[in-house]
């Protein structure tokens, strides 16, 4: 990073644009698995109580977020969808 590429990789690789995106495959299955063994602590008698809450309070946090990764993918197929549609739609000339 240089004063006149503030942004820029010291390759220029990833300039002006996120050096990563969020909601990838690994994370979503680390989330997915994290709902799993939360509920398995909340619903089992191995766990003592005070455990099965806190597990029950990261499950729900997991939760939420694999919610809003849910939300998130559907309006971006919503908007793959309609796209090409409405640029066909459109009359040129």
């Amino acid at each position: 990073m240089s004063a006149l590429t503030p942004d820029c990789d010291p390759d220029l690789s990833h300039c002006g644009k996120p050096a990563h995106r969020s909601g990838g495959v690994r994370s979503t299955l680390v989330l997915l698995a994290l709902v799993t063994v939360a509920a398995l602590a909340v619903t089992g008698d191995a766990v003592p109580g005070t455990v099965a809450v806190l597990a029950g309070g990261v499950g729900l946090v997991a939760a939420l977020v694999l919610g809003a990764r849910v939300v998130r993918l559907a309006q971006r197929a919503a908007a793959a969808v309609t796209l090409p549609a409405l640029s066909r739609s459109r009359a040129t000339g």
